[in-house]
């Protein structure tokens, strides 16, 4: 949701929040999606070209490659981040179960928490199959470190990794803020807030962005 949120935001598209727990109204049957004023429901898939049609464009970047670090990202740090919210039993009670099902009976928490962790799996497997059957949250929270490495690099002195914000500063500060937030104690997360942490500028990067387009609550 907060990578969606993240697009919108950089591209200076007005927008309401309205919190649900209902995805039937999006076109593909998952959360979050964009209602516009004359009833059409645009899932988070269609918002950038939206946004393209609309006047919306995100701003330029200077990056020539965003493609090859979006790629990693995906690849190599959303899978680690989606493993401690749904998969890690303690990630997935206070996250994924605490956060995102908490407005669900019982039994209906436990069924979608069950296909969310097998979404998760099958994602994983198919984003890097030469994890094959089995989820090992060590070897995703390694490349996880090795994706921070990178951007670690890319970001230098740089404002945003993209030079202007825009689909890569949207993904890695979702991930990012979920890490730093999370009430959980993962591999990653020590790497990421420990005093002497070669990650801080990647840290302070994420709350800059949050201070900048997410400070004021309002959308």
């Amino acid at each position: 949701c907060l990578r969606v949120l993240a697009v919108l935001k950089f591209a200076n598209y007005g927008f309401d929040i309205v919190h649900t727990h209902e995805p039937s109204g999006s076109p593909n049957g998952k959360l979050p999606y964009l209602l516009l004023p004359n009833g059409q429901a645009i899932d988070s898939d269609g918002v950038v070209a939206h946004l393209e049609k609309s006047g919306h464009k995100l701003p330029s970047d200077s990056l020539p490659n965003e493609l090859v670090y979006c790629t990693m990202v995906e690849r190599n740090l959303v899978p680690a981040v989606e493993y401690m919210m749904w998969v890690d039993p303690a990630g997935f009670k206070k996250i994924g179960d605490g956060r995102y099902l908490s407005g669900y009976p019982g039994l209906v928490r436990y069924v979608l928490g069950w296909f969310r962790a097998s979404d998760v799996a099958h994602d994983v497997q198919v984003r890097q199959p030469e994890y094959g059957t089995a989820l090992d949250g060590e070897a995703l929270s390694e490349n996880a470190l090795r994706a921070l490495d990178s951007l670690l690099i890319l970001l230098g002195d740089r404002e945003y990794l993209a030079g202007a914000p825009g689909l890569l500063d949207a993904r890695v500060f979702a991930c990012l803020n979920i890490l730093i937030e999370a009430p959980v104690t993962s591999s990653i997360r020590t790497a990421l807030l420990s005093p002497d942490s070669k990650y801080k500028p990647l840290v302070d990067y994420a709350l800059r962005v949050m201070d900048k387009y997410f400070g004021d609550s309002s959308a």
